[in-house]
């Protein structure tokens, strides 16, 4: 059961689409799948990457400690995607703390072995090069926004945005996020984007509850995303 959970989570992943069958095979035999906990700290800003990690269920929240001392939650992984892959490529260190806020099976892949066989067969490198081009382009969209959107429409696609992540990987409209966690994603204070979220519930749109929002009309919510005003 193991081996067939990593297969079709190494599989399915954007990470490894151009790879050959035997390359994916050598993967799968040498990844292992692990259950955590829910506020499992996977690793702290600042050590050295061991493995990728793949979310087959659950999430991963993305922190790093401000200079006030307030963590800074910077982004959410889901079910479906993949966290480490840059460090472990470039043997950095960890920019941010990684914990997962429920419970959460992970397929770890050593980094080690994907640098053996990156060096081996440079073709491989391209899907995963094109991964996080994809990440970074939306990240760019999100910074993007922060300049044309009003707050609204940033909270509105911000929850549309984890939504459609979290649909992929089979879960439900809840999101586990706090009022402080959105507001330091996009830069704002807990105040506003409680005022917001009010709003949204009014309209139908959402549910705001002790720590996470339900999405309640996602018709509703892709629609407040649309208006800069």
């Amino acid at each position: 059961m193991e081996n067939t959970l990593v297969r079709l989570t190494i599989s399915q992943s954007e990470l490894f689409a151009n790879w050959p069958d035997a390359a994916i095979s050598r993967l799968v035999q040498a990844a292992d799948a692990i259950t955590v906990e829910e506020n499992t700290v996977i690793h702290r800003t600042g050590e050295v990457p061991t493995y990728l990690y793949m979310l087959a269920t659950g999430s991963m929240h993305l922190i790093r400690k401000m200079p006030s001392g307030r963590d800074f939650t910077a982004g959410i992984h889901l079910a479906g995607e993949f966290h480490g892959i840059g460090p472990v490529i470039t043997r950095s260190l960890h920019f941010y703390t990684a914990e997962c806020r429920e419970k959460t099976v992970l397929v770890r892949i050593s980094g080690e072995l994907l640098r053996e066989m990156i060096s081996h067969d440079g073709n491989l490198a391209y899907s995963l090069m094109g991964a996080m081009v994809n990440r970074h382009r939306g990240a760019l969209d999100r910074y993007e926004g922060a300049a044309v959107l009003s707050t609204r429409a940033r909270v509105a696609t911000l929850l549309n945005s984890i939504y459609t992540r979290s649909a992929r990987g089979g879960r439900v409209s809840s999101i586990n996020l706090s009022q402080e966690e959105i507001a330091t994603m996009l830069g704002t204070r807990r105040q506003v984007v409680n005022r917001v979220l009010r709003e949204m519930e009014s309209e139908g749109a959402v549910q705001v509850l002790y720590g996470r929002i339900v999405i309640s009309d996602i018709g509703k919510l892709e629609k407040m995303a649309e208006h800069s005003e």
